[in-house]
């Protein structure tokens, strides 16, 4: 997308930096910027160092030169509102401190006029920040509310994206139907927009597919996900890193509700032609286990660790492997692998990953502690 030539006006303007958020070397950058979800997008003031402007999830062409015009007014405080510097603020803090960005776009949305241009983009991101300090139900809401008045077009379907998830988060409480009935029709509106990118598209799917479960709609659930899985399987890879995307969403897809049989030939493809690619081997691996076959994931976790993964991917082929050895009855050589896996994660460079993926790990050997008692 950055070869476009739509991007030719920013030349000069921008350095280009792409970090791998899985990279050891790259751990004093995500320790001062912090990122809770990838792709996370930054543009960053040479002079000071500061955020002048954060987005996540994937952006269309229209957004991406939207974000970069966002940044460049961030820069320039002769261009700036006070709508503007509050968004900036809440930019600033989102992916450490996202209670401080609700604070933040809250206020970027009262204080703007009624023409302001980043409405649209406050609005979504004030639900984002909402779903990352755990405010499902506000979040929920927000969404709900905000996105009736929005055009329709990519900061609609990012805003139904975080209200839905917040809404499966909601875990079943009360409002949770209420909103259910308020999301469900946006988000399948979402889901027929054009400009609608692919990350949203596989995301609003996934949620609609949960939401259906929760009903105890399998029948709807099964057409969700034939429907996601003939989306993805029209699409041509143009790049190693849009396959790998496509099997990730097939493996998200089946995770939820489907027959992991159905897509282990395309995984398998993509393993042979992606040879130094660990996600590959990954996916094959969580997909054999759900077909029960456990020696064979066993064995695709080694090709992957073989692979030389990063601390965060070593960690996790090492949780999946640990899956398999317990399904096949071997718990001591499961349990090495759970301690391995928690060495690994001590490396991984973004802290709330870091923490997660601990958690994660202490509380898989417990359990196998007490099942061997």
């Amino acid at each position: 997308m950055l070869a476009e030539a739509d991007l030719a006006r920013f030349a000069g303007q921008f350095v280009w930096l792409e970090l791998n958020f899985d990279n050891e070397a790259n751990g004093a950058f995500l320790a001062q910027y912090g990122s809770y979800a990838t792709p996370t997008f930054y543009i960053i003031d040479s002079q000071d160092g500061r955020v002048a402007a954060s987005q996540t999830g994937a952006m269309s062409l229209v957004e991406l030169k939207q974000f970069l015009d966002r940044g460049l007014r961030s820069v320039s405080a002769k261009k700036r509102t006070l709508a503007d510097d509050a968004l900036v603020r809440g930019d600033t803090v989102l992916a450490k401190r996202p209670e401080e960005a609700v604070t933040d776009y809250k206020e970027a949305l009262k204080l703007a006029h009624s023409g302001w241009p980043q409405r649209e983009v406050a609005q979504a991101s004030l639900v984002t920040a909402l779903q990352s300090s755990g405010h499902y139900q506000e979040c929920a809401e927000t969404a709900a509310s905000e996105a009736r008045e929005m055009t329709r077009g990519p900061s609609f379907a990012r805003t139904i994206v975080a209200g839905m998830w917040c809404l499966q988060m909601g875990d079943s409480a009360l409002w949770t139907n209420v909103m259910a009935t308020n999301l469900e029709p946006l988000a399948n509106e979402a889901l027929s927009l054009q400009s609608t990118v692919r990350d949203h598209r596989n995301e609003l799917y996934r949620t609609l597919m949960y939401l259906a479960l929760s009903r105890g709609d399998k029948q709807k659930a099964a057409m969700l996900g034939d429907r996601w899985l003939a989306e993805l399987d029209r699409i041509r890879p143009r790049s190693d890193e849009e396959r790998m995307a496509v099997d990730i969403a097939r493996v998200e897809d089946v995770q939820v509700f489907g027959d992991p049989k159905r897509i282990l030939p395309a995984l398998h493809a993509s393993e042979r032609e992606l040879p130094t690619n660990w996600n590959a081997s990954l996916r094959v691996a969580q997909m054999e286990i759900g077909a029960s076959n456990f020696a064979e994931a066993i064995a695709a976790t080694d090709r992957g660790l073989a692979r030389k993964p990063g601390p965060a991917g070593k960690s996790w082929l090492l949780r999946v492997k640990a899956e398999a050895l317990v399904e096949s009855g071997k718990k001591t050589e499961a349990r090495r692998a759970l301690d391995d896996a928690l060495v690994a994660a001590q490396g991984i460079p973004n802290e709330r990953s870091r923490e997660n993926n601990i958690r994660t790990l202490e509380r898989a050997i417990k359990a196998l502690s007490d099942n061997g008692k």
